[in-house]
């Protein structure tokens, strides 16, 4: 296997978690300029299909996307339920969850950082379909975790993948 995390060079989102997305979002808005987003939400458990510690997991949340030319600012305040986000949030308080990196091969880039000994802690499909996103335990060596984000699009099977 070819030993490296990323298909792409460039960071495709940072995400910092709030427990107040609306406050977030409008001080953000007013520290950069840019209009406030929409606010979105995660899919709904039946299509999300997530996984939470290894486990079946209804997890929700609401979001707003901030675009920049070569990033996404990412906004997203949890549900009440046990997630990813909502441990960050509980242990540390409102601040950088995660940084994305997108990926055509979920499942090598997956047996990738477990191998460097870096869990899944969370996974799940989009809102919509599409894609899915995966959340690994980076905390202890990089102070945020790494989400891996596959689009359908883009995503390359096993057998095909050169990398």
């Amino acid at each position: 296997m070819d030993e490296r995390l990323l298909d792409e060079d460039k960071v495709m989102q940072i995400c910092f978690v709030t427990d107040d997305l609306e406050k977030s979002v409008r001080w953000f808005s007013e520290l950069t300029g840019k209009p406030v987003p929409p606010t979105g939400k995660a899919a709904e458990p039946e299509e999300a299909q997530a996984i939470y510690h290894g486990h079946g997991a209804a997890v929700g949340c609401r979001l707003a996307m901030f675009a920049f030319g070569n990033i996404d600012v990412e906004f997203l305040e949890p549900g009440p339920e046990p997630s990813a986000w909502r441990d960050l949030l509980e242990e540390k308080g409102p601040g950088c969850h995660h940084i994305a990196f997108k990926t055509r091969n979920l499942e090598k880039r997956h047996a990738y950082l477990e191998g460097k000994g870096h869990p899944l802690l969370q996974r799940g499909e989009f809102d919509g379909g599409g894609g899915r996103y995966a959340y690994y335990d980076t905390v202890p060596d990089l102070g945020v975790m790494i989400e891996l984000l596959e689009f359908d699009q883009d995503r390359v099977s096993q057998s095909t993948d050169p990398n």
